[in-house]
């Protein structure tokens, strides 16, 4: 190539531009799909047709690509192929295979689970992603709105898919008990994914006695679906309710009600269809507070017994307070609220119960530790701040052998305008004479809470999203309680 050659080359390639002309391009396979033309397959669901174009699906969908395009399957040499859907799923594939030609799709709370099957059913990918993230930006409006329960159980039984997306219905779940049993679905949820959830120490409740409530409620619900169903015997009914029932309140910790709360279980429903069974669950309540030992250990070392005697996250006065902080916009760098709780010493409600006092901390804008001087070698040290949203938690009392405490966080949240618990800190240890602060960093990412940002975080509340709430659980932790809860997983 001369120079004159090369210098043409490099003037031509100069003067180029990448004219971008998509939207029209798009506009005409859109046009394929609304008018109709040049279709060369019929997908058959339901009573339904859909003329579409073999190579929008294989281009769009693997599983559309080997069942078109690969002769060991059958549909490869059909131009009429019916594809076997719920009927959930059929209400919905007009949009969905509208969303194959366009790339545009409308989701509700209505039709974003059967969307995410067909998204799953034929491997689109992209539009499993929309489904998600829609499904994690809802989950708060999902409970309300009666859905939390079936999305819950249509992602476990895709497990181990969408892993991220049940972790986060799990922990609404468990965190927000109360305003899931208040939706439609609840006595929909499975039994299995209530006995499991019925072993979890972290389940956020007002109290044993209401977690019982919440529990009577759900057999109800399920008492109501057995009598309708024509096809079993009222003998076979009434055997399948007592064994749900046994299988369900076996998990409920009487030990962690108090005896008052144990006499009014007695007027509960649920007590005339198993009574027998109830009161020796109650009576291993009323041993633990009367201290008899000989007996609480015999359940301790019993199947799931150890878990009678561990307290969950209990929302009363008896075990918790709230922190708010208003006008969060005016808290000052490194300032700290402080706040007074006096906890009980032991689990067992008895006369002789002492009380613990704790002095509480909150720093949300960071900590700052002054210079100061080593009073034995007289060496400075420098001043230091910590980036970090803080929990300190000061043990007042003086204690003559280590004690163990459960100190857990709850911070409040708000997701589609609902109010609900959005994340929980848990921590167990010893205090002693030797250690008594107990310091609880990173409750939440320090820069989130900059309402200078464009986006507000999460975790400030109120009309103006100008508050933060938190609830501080303090638990004493006995001999007989234990660490580890059944894992919260489905096989």
């Amino acid at each position: 190539m001369d120079s004159s050659t090369a210098t043409d080359s490099d003037q031509s390639s100069q003067d180029s531009s990448v004219m971008n002309n998509s939207d029209s391009v798009l506009h005409k396979i859109a046009n394929l799909y609304a008018e109709q033309l040049m279709s060369d397959i019929c997908l058959v669901v339901g009573n339904n047709r859909y003329p579409a174009h073999r190579v929008i699906l294989c281009a769009s969908s693997e599983v559309f690509q080997v069942m078109l395009m690969n002769p060991e399957w059958n549909e490869c040499r059909k131009s009429v192929i019916e594809l076997k859907e719920e009927p959930c799923c059929s209400m919905v594939f007009p949009q969905f295979l509208k969303y194959l030609y366009v790339g545009q799709i409308r989701i509700s709370l209505q039709t974003v689970m059967p969307m995410l099957a067909l998204a799953d059913k034929y491997n689109i990918k992209d539009l499993v992603k929309l489904c998600v993230d829609y499904m994690l930006e809802h989950i708060a409006k999902a409970a309300t709105q009666g859905y939390l329960i079936s999305w819950l159980q249509y992602t476990i039984a895709f497990s181990p898919y969408h892993r991220n997306l049940t972790e986060a219905l799990k922990r609404f779940l468990k965190w927000n008990l109360e305003i899931v049993a208040d939706s439609k679905d609840y006595g929909d949820l499975d039994a299995n994914i209530m006995i499991l959830l019925l072993q979890q120490h972290d389940i956020v409740v007002k109290s044993e006695y209401e977690l019982f409530w919440l529990l009577e409620k759900w057999l109800m619900c399920k008492k109501e679906q057995l009598d309708n169903d024509n096809s079993m015997s009222d003998i076979e009914k009434e055997s399948i309710f007592r064994n749900l029932i046994e299988s369900t309140i076996v998990h409920i910790r009487f030990s962690m009600m108090s005896p008052k709360e144990l006499a009014h279980l007695l007027l509960n429903q649920v007590v005339s269809y198993h009574k027998e069974f109830l009161v020796q669950r109650m009576a291993i309540g009323m041993s633990y507070h009367s201290g008899q030992i000989e007996r609480v250990e015999e359940v301790w070392n019993s199947e799931d017994g150890a878990l009678q005697f561990t307290p969950r996250l209990y929302l009363n006065d008896v075990w918790s307070f709230n922190m708010l902080v208003k006008d969060f916009e005016k808290t000052k760098d490194y300032e700290n609220f402080v706040a007074c709780f006096f906890s009980q010493r032991t689990l067992a409600e008895r006369e002789d119960d002492q009380s613990v006092t704790w002095e509480i901390e909150f720093f949300p804008r960071g900590v700052k530790h002054s210079r100061a001087k080593m009073v034995c070698s007289g060496e400075d040290i420098p001043e230091c701040v910590l980036r970090t949203v803080r929990l300190r938690v000061t043990c007042k009392e003086n204690f003559t052998r280590d004690e163990r405490f459960k100190i857990s966080v709850l911070l409040t949240g708000v997701q589609n305008k609902i109010q609900h618990i959005r994340t929980v800190h848990n921590r167990t240890e010893y205090f002693s004479d030797s250690f008594q602060v107990l310091n609880i960093d990173g409750l939440l990412p320090y820069k989130e809470l900059d309402l200078a940002s464009s986006k507000l975080s999460p975790h400030l509340i109120g009309p103006d999203r100008n508050n933060l709430c938190l609830s501080v659980i303090i638990a004493p932790m006995g001999p007989y309680t234990c660490y580890k809860a059944p894992p919260f997983e489905f096989k």
